[in-house]
């Protein structure tokens, strides 16, 4: 399960994007991909006011036995 935190910049010109999950213990590598950009090992992405588009958000779980799994989360809307 995981869910989207946003916590955007006192003047909302700015956003931070960070991934939360849970995760099962059989889970052990987790990687994000943030707007069609690849796999990477944070689980934080930030963005601009001028990004004025969805950011759609991908979170890949491998396990013990390199079983992955793709998780598609409601792509984000920013607030600008």
């Amino acid at each position: 399960m995981c869910y989207n935190n946003i916590v955007y910049d006192p003047a909302r010109t700015s956003a931070t994007v960070e991934v939360r999950c849970r995760q099962h213990s059989s889970v052990n590598k987790v990687q994000y991909n943030f707007n069609n950009q690849g796999f990477q090992d944070s689980n934080k992405h930030s963005v601009s006011s001028s990004f004025n588009s969805v950011l759609p958000v991908v979170v890949k779980a491998t396990d013990i036995h390199g079983e992955t799994y793709d998780i598609t989360l409601e792509p984000i809307n920013f607030v600008w």
